[in-house]
Protein backbone atom coordinates (compact mmCIF):
# COMPACT_ATOMS: atom_id res chain seq x y z
CA UNK A 1 0.00 0.00 0.00
CA UNK A 2 2.81 2.29 1.11
CA UNK A 3 4.47 1.24 -2.08
CA UNK A 4 1.59 2.32 -4.02
CA UNK A 5 1.40 5.75 -2.40
CA UNK A 6 5.23 6.84 -2.88
CA UNK A 7 4.41 5.63 -6.92
CA UNK A 8 0.88 7.74 -7.23
CA UNK A 9 3.23 10.75 -5.36
CA UNK A 10 6.62 10.01 -7.67
CA UNK A 11 4.46 9.74 -11.22
CA UNK A 12 0.66 11.32 -10.69
CA UNK A 13 0.52 11.60 -14.08
CA UNK A 14 0.59 7.78 -14.88
CA UNK A 15 -2.26 7.53 -12.49
CA UNK A 16 -5.11 10.28 -14.24
CA UNK A 17 -6.89 7.65 -15.88
CA UNK A 18 -6.86 4.47 -13.75
CA UNK A 19 -10.42 5.10 -12.74
CA UNK A 20 -11.69 7.10 -15.95
CA UNK A 21 -15.64 5.76 -16.83
CA UNK A 22 -16.19 4.70 -13.07
CA UNK A 23 -18.29 6.34 -10.18
CA UNK A 24 -17.43 7.03 -6.87
CA UNK A 25 -20.14 8.20 -4.28
CA UNK A 26 -19.42 9.58 -0.87
CA UNK A 27 -21.99 9.24 1.32
CA UNK A 28 -21.32 11.22 4.85
CA UNK A 29 -23.78 11.05 7.80
CA UNK A 30 -21.56 12.81 9.51
CA UNK A 31 -19.99 15.94 8.98
CA UNK A 32 -16.41 15.85 7.30
CA UNK A 33 -14.10 18.12 5.60
CA UNK A 34 -10.87 16.51 5.03
CA UNK A 35 -11.82 13.05 5.30
CA UNK A 36 -14.88 13.73 2.51
CA UNK A 37 -12.74 16.06 0.15
CA UNK A 38 -9.50 14.44 -0.27
CA UNK A 39 -11.57 11.16 -1.24
CA UNK A 40 -13.51 13.30 -3.76
CA UNK A 41 -10.09 14.88 -4.73
CA UNK A 42 -8.46 11.03 -5.26
CA UNK A 43 -11.64 10.26 -7.34
CA UNK A 44 -10.91 13.14 -9.46
CA UNK A 45 -7.30 12.45 -10.16
CA UNK A 46 -7.66 8.98 -10.77
CA UNK A 47 -10.54 9.91 -13.88
CA UNK A 48 -13.27 8.90 -11.64
CA UNK A 49 -16.69 11.02 -11.37
CA UNK A 50 -18.11 12.19 -8.06
CA UNK A 51 -21.69 11.65 -6.47
CA UNK A 52 -21.64 13.24 -3.03
CA UNK A 53 -23.98 13.50 0.15
CA UNK A 54 -23.05 15.32 2.82
CA UNK A 55 -26.33 16.50 4.42
CA UNK A 56 -28.64 13.57 5.04
CA UNK A 57 -31.65 16.33 5.10
CA UNK A 58 -30.85 16.56 1.47
CA UNK A 59 -32.16 12.70 1.44
CA UNK A 60 -35.25 11.15 2.21
CA UNK A 61 -34.28 9.83 5.47
CA UNK A 62 -35.95 12.50 7.33
CA UNK A 63 -39.18 11.27 5.83
CA UNK A 64 -38.03 7.87 7.28
CA UNK A 65 -36.53 5.98 4.78
CA UNK A 66 -33.75 3.55 6.08
CA UNK A 67 -30.09 4.38 5.36
CA UNK A 68 -29.91 0.67 4.34
CA UNK A 69 -32.55 1.69 1.59
CA UNK A 70 -30.27 4.09 0.63
CA UNK A 71 -26.79 2.61 0.45
CA UNK A 72 -28.68 0.07 -1.98
CA UNK A 73 -29.59 2.99 -4.45
CA UNK A 74 -26.10 4.28 -3.87
CA UNK A 75 -25.02 0.84 -4.63
CA UNK A 76 -26.93 0.85 -8.57
CA UNK A 77 -25.68 4.05 -8.93
CA UNK A 78 -22.10 3.65 -8.68
CA UNK A 79 -18.69 1.70 -8.44
CA UNK A 80 -17.81 2.10 -4.96
CA UNK A 81 -19.30 3.41 -1.81
CA UNK A 82 -17.28 6.10 0.70
CA UNK A 83 -19.47 6.01 3.41
CA UNK A 84 -19.59 7.45 7.15
CA UNK A 85 -21.31 7.05 10.21
CA UNK A 86 -21.66 7.73 13.82
CA UNK A 87 -22.88 4.15 15.11
CA UNK A 88 -20.65 1.23 15.43
CA UNK A 89 -21.30 -1.32 13.15
CA UNK A 90 -23.57 -0.38 10.58
CA UNK A 91 -21.01 -0.42 7.81
CA UNK A 92 -20.87 -4.49 7.96
CA UNK A 93 -24.99 -3.95 8.13
CA UNK A 94 -24.38 -1.44 4.42
CA UNK A 95 -21.93 -3.82 2.69
CA UNK A 96 -25.29 -6.42 2.64
CA UNK A 97 -26.89 -4.48 0.45
CA UNK A 98 -23.96 -3.70 -2.07
CA UNK A 99 -21.81 -5.12 -4.99
CA UNK A 100 -19.83 -1.97 -5.12
CA UNK A 101 -16.70 -1.73 -2.84
CA UNK A 102 -17.44 -0.26 0.34
CA UNK A 103 -14.55 1.82 1.88
CA UNK A 104 -15.06 2.92 5.66
CA UNK A 105 -14.44 6.72 5.81
CA UNK A 106 -15.14 6.25 9.89
CA UNK A 107 -17.66 4.64 12.15
CA UNK A 108 -18.30 4.86 15.48
CA UNK A 109 -16.21 5.78 18.39
CA UNK A 110 -13.01 3.41 17.14
CA UNK A 111 -12.79 3.14 13.48
CA UNK A 112 -10.72 5.04 10.77
CA UNK A 113 -9.15 3.04 8.68
CA UNK A 114 -7.73 5.14 5.75
CA UNK A 115 -6.66 7.91 8.64
CA UNK A 116 -4.75 5.26 10.31
CA UNK A 117 -3.10 4.22 7.33
CA UNK A 118 -1.92 8.35 6.54
CA UNK A 119 -1.11 8.43 10.22
CA UNK A 120 1.00 5.79 9.52
CA UNK A 121 2.51 6.75 6.32
CA UNK A 122 3.23 10.32 7.51
CA UNK A 123 5.05 8.61 10.48
CA UNK A 124 6.82 6.44 8.19
CA UNK A 125 8.01 9.74 5.96
CA UNK A 126 10.01 11.51 9.17
CA UNK A 127 11.19 8.16 11.14
CA UNK A 128 11.83 5.61 7.77
CA UNK A 129 10.56 3.00 10.19
CA UNK A 130 7.74 2.34 12.97
CA UNK A 131 9.13 -0.07 15.08
CA UNK A 132 10.33 1.08 18.09
CA UNK A 133 8.50 4.42 17.90
CA UNK A 134 7.36 5.86 21.32
CA UNK A 135 3.99 7.59 20.22
CA UNK A 136 2.56 10.00 22.85
CA UNK A 137 -1.50 10.30 22.37
CA UNK A 138 -2.60 13.82 23.63
CA UNK A 139 -6.13 15.19 24.26
CA UNK A 140 -9.44 13.51 24.42
CA UNK A 141 -8.45 10.26 23.88
CA UNK A 142 -11.32 8.19 25.00
CA UNK A 143 -13.80 9.76 22.74
CA UNK A 144 -11.28 10.02 19.44
CA UNK A 145 -11.79 7.11 16.91
CA UNK A 146 -8.97 8.10 14.86
CA UNK A 147 -6.85 7.41 17.85
CA UNK A 148 -8.50 4.26 19.13
CA UNK A 149 -7.70 3.19 15.17
CA UNK A 150 -4.46 4.47 15.35
CA UNK A 151 -3.56 2.07 18.35
CA UNK A 152 -4.92 -0.74 16.35
CA UNK A 153 -2.64 0.10 13.47
CA UNK A 154 0.33 0.60 15.52
CA UNK A 155 -0.26 -3.26 16.67
CA UNK A 156 1.66 -4.21 13.41
CA UNK A 157 4.91 -2.58 13.96
CA UNK A 158 7.29 -3.97 17.06
CA UNK A 159 8.39 -2.82 20.07
CA UNK A 160 6.01 0.26 19.77
CA UNK A 161 5.84 2.26 23.20
CA UNK A 162 2.38 4.03 23.90
CA UNK A 163 2.30 7.16 26.44
CA UNK A 164 -0.93 9.04 26.94
CA UNK A 165 -2.87 11.87 28.30
CA UNK A 166 -5.89 12.41 28.54
CA UNK A 167 -8.25 14.89 29.05
CA UNK A 168 -11.47 13.56 30.38
CA UNK A 169 -15.04 15.01 31.06
CA UNK A 170 -16.70 15.43 34.53
CA UNK A 171 -18.29 12.30 33.72
CA UNK A 172 -15.06 10.28 32.84
CA UNK A 173 -12.57 12.44 35.64
CA UNK A 174 -10.70 9.68 37.55
CA UNK A 175 -11.83 7.17 36.00
CA UNK A 176 -9.14 4.63 33.94
CA UNK A 177 -8.81 4.42 30.31
CA UNK A 178 -12.05 2.62 29.27
CA UNK A 179 -12.22 -1.28 28.02
CA UNK A 180 -12.17 0.08 24.93
CA UNK A 181 -9.17 2.29 24.40
CA UNK A 182 -7.01 -0.27 26.14
CA UNK A 183 -8.40 -3.14 23.58
CA UNK A 184 -7.01 -1.37 20.93
CA UNK A 185 -3.51 -0.60 22.30
CA UNK A 186 -3.09 -4.07 23.03
CA UNK A 187 0.11 -3.21 25.04
CA UNK A 188 0.55 -1.14 28.40
CA UNK A 189 -0.34 2.89 28.44
CA UNK A 190 2.06 4.73 29.81
CA UNK A 191 -0.12 7.61 31.60
CA UNK A 192 1.28 10.96 32.16
CA UNK A 193 -0.17 14.20 33.82
CA UNK A 194 0.52 16.33 31.47
CA UNK A 195 2.33 17.01 27.51
CA UNK A 196 5.29 18.78 30.08
CA UNK A 197 5.49 15.39 31.67
CA UNK A 198 5.25 12.92 29.11
CA UNK A 199 7.48 14.83 26.48
CA UNK A 200 11.06 13.43 27.23
CA UNK A 201 9.67 10.06 26.47
CA UNK A 202 7.90 10.17 23.25
CA UNK A 203 9.47 10.25 19.49
CA UNK A 204 5.56 11.21 18.58
CA UNK A 205 3.15 13.37 19.76
CA UNK A 206 -0.15 12.80 18.20
CA UNK A 207 -2.70 15.69 19.37
CA UNK A 208 -6.30 15.31 19.31
CA UNK A 209 -9.54 17.57 20.59
CA UNK A 210 -10.42 18.05 23.78
CA UNK A 211 -13.81 17.86 23.13
CA UNK A 212 -15.35 21.16 24.36
CA UNK A 213 -19.31 19.39 23.83
CA UNK A 214 -18.20 16.90 26.21
CA UNK A 215 -18.15 18.79 28.95
CA UNK A 216 -20.58 21.17 31.12
CA UNK A 217 -18.03 22.40 33.52
CA UNK A 218 -16.32 25.38 32.05
CA UNK A 219 -13.55 25.08 34.58
CA UNK A 220 -12.67 21.31 34.39
CA UNK A 221 -12.69 21.76 30.24
CA UNK A 222 -9.99 24.60 31.11
CA UNK A 223 -8.28 22.04 33.45
CA UNK A 224 -7.95 19.56 31.16
CA UNK A 225 -7.60 21.44 28.12
CA UNK A 226 -4.23 23.30 29.85
CA UNK A 227 -2.84 19.44 30.95
CA UNK A 228 -2.97 18.98 26.93
CA UNK A 229 -1.79 21.96 25.25
CA UNK A 230 1.01 21.78 22.42
CA UNK A 231 2.71 25.14 22.20
CA UNK A 232 6.10 26.61 20.85
CA UNK A 233 7.95 27.49 24.30
CA UNK A 234 6.77 23.83 25.04
CA UNK A 235 8.04 22.51 22.05
CA UNK A 236 11.73 24.54 22.62
CA UNK A 237 12.46 21.51 25.61
CA UNK A 238 11.54 19.07 23.17
CA UNK A 239 14.14 16.44 21.12
CA UNK A 240 15.14 17.72 18.01
CA UNK A 241 13.52 14.40 15.97
CA UNK A 242 10.10 14.88 17.66
CA UNK A 243 7.18 15.07 15.07
CA UNK A 244 3.74 16.52 16.02
CA UNK A 245 0.74 14.93 14.56
CA UNK A 246 -3.04 15.99 15.15
CA UNK A 247 -5.94 14.81 12.28
CA UNK A 248 -7.74 17.86 12.57
CA UNK A 249 -9.88 19.85 13.06
CA UNK A 250 -7.58 21.46 15.98
CA UNK A 251 -8.75 23.60 18.60
CA UNK A 252 -6.96 24.98 21.74
CA UNK A 253 -5.08 22.31 22.11
CA UNK A 254 -2.58 22.89 19.43
CA UNK A 255 -0.91 26.61 19.37
CA UNK A 256 -0.86 27.84 15.86
CA UNK A 257 2.71 28.89 17.06
CA UNK A 258 3.34 25.22 16.61
CA UNK A 259 2.64 26.10 12.35
CA UNK A 260 6.04 27.61 11.15
CA UNK A 261 7.98 24.69 13.41
CA UNK A 262 9.93 21.89 11.76
CA UNK A 263 8.09 19.57 14.38
CA UNK A 264 4.31 20.64 12.28
CA UNK A 265 3.91 17.50 10.18
CA UNK A 266 -0.28 17.63 10.35
CA UNK A 267 -0.58 19.73 7.34
CA UNK A 268 1.65 17.39 5.06
CA UNK A 269 -0.78 14.71 7.15
CA UNK A 270 -3.56 16.17 5.44
CA UNK A 271 -1.89 16.57 2.38
CA UNK A 272 -1.17 12.90 2.62
CA UNK A 273 -4.50 12.17 2.42
CA UNK A 274 -5.27 12.53 -1.79
CA UNK A 275 -2.44 9.86 -2.36
CA UNK A 276 -3.26 7.73 -0.22
CA UNK A 277 -6.82 7.30 -0.75
CA UNK A 278 -5.95 7.60 -4.32
CA UNK A 279 -4.46 4.43 -3.17
CA UNK A 280 -6.95 3.23 -1.58
CA UNK A 281 -9.66 3.46 -3.96
CA UNK A 282 -7.58 2.47 -6.78
CA UNK A 283 -7.04 -1.05 -4.93
CA UNK A 284 -10.63 -1.92 -4.50
CA UNK A 285 -12.11 -0.39 -7.77
CA UNK A 286 -9.68 -2.48 -10.04
CA UNK A 287 -10.12 -5.98 -8.60
CA UNK A 288 -11.69 -7.82 -11.07
CA UNK A 289 -15.21 -8.84 -9.59
CA UNK A 290 -15.51 -11.12 -6.62
CA UNK A 291 -11.44 -10.56 -5.94
CA UNK A 292 -11.78 -8.09 -3.27
CA UNK A 293 -13.26 -9.21 -0.32
CA UNK A 294 -12.05 -11.83 2.24
CA UNK A 295 -8.61 -13.26 1.66
CA UNK A 296 -8.36 -10.86 -1.32
CA UNK A 297 -7.01 -8.73 0.88
CA UNK A 298 -3.60 -8.79 1.40
CA UNK A 299 -3.33 -11.45 -1.57
CA UNK A 300 -2.99 -11.99 -5.52
CA UNK A 301 -2.38 -9.75 -7.80
CA UNK A 302 -2.22 -6.20 -5.31
CA UNK A 303 0.45 -8.31 -2.93
CA UNK A 304 2.32 -8.83 -5.87
CA UNK A 305 2.79 -5.04 -6.85
CA UNK A 306 4.13 -4.59 -2.40
CA UNK A 307 8.08 -4.51 -2.52
CA UNK A 308 8.46 -3.64 1.28
CA UNK A 309 7.98 -4.63 4.81
CA UNK A 310 5.95 -1.96 6.15
CA UNK A 311 3.73 -1.71 3.04
CA UNK A 312 3.28 -5.64 3.28
CA UNK A 313 2.24 -4.40 7.19
CA UNK A 314 0.01 -1.53 6.01
CA UNK A 315 -2.24 -4.14 4.22
CA UNK A 316 -2.28 -5.82 7.45
CA UNK A 317 -4.13 -2.84 8.83
CA UNK A 318 -6.59 -3.17 5.78
CA UNK A 319 -7.28 -6.95 6.78
CA UNK A 320 -8.17 -6.15 10.03
CA UNK A 321 -10.39 -4.11 9.03
CA UNK A 322 -11.94 -6.15 6.54
CA UNK A 323 -15.54 -6.05 7.05
CA UNK A 324 -15.91 -2.13 6.60
CA UNK A 325 -13.04 -1.94 3.81
CA UNK A 326 -13.56 -4.43 1.45
CA UNK A 327 -16.12 -5.56 -1.12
Amino acid sequence: MFTDVDNIRRFPGEFGNALAGKIVFTLFCQPSTRTRLSFESAAYRLGARVLSVCDMHSTRQPLGESLLDTTRMAGYYSDALVARHADHGVMEQIKGTLDVPLINAGEGLARHPTQTLIDLYTAREHFDTLDGLRVGFVGGLRYSRAVKSLMVGLGQFRDVELHAVDAASEADEGSPLPADLAAAARRPIHLHDSVQAMLGHVDLLYVVRVQREMFSDAALYQRQLDKCRVHRALLAKAPPWLAVMHCLPRTDELDTDVDPTPQNKYFLQAAYGVPLRMAVLRRYMTQPQGTGGGAGVGSGGIQGMVTDALSRRAIDVLSNDELSLAW
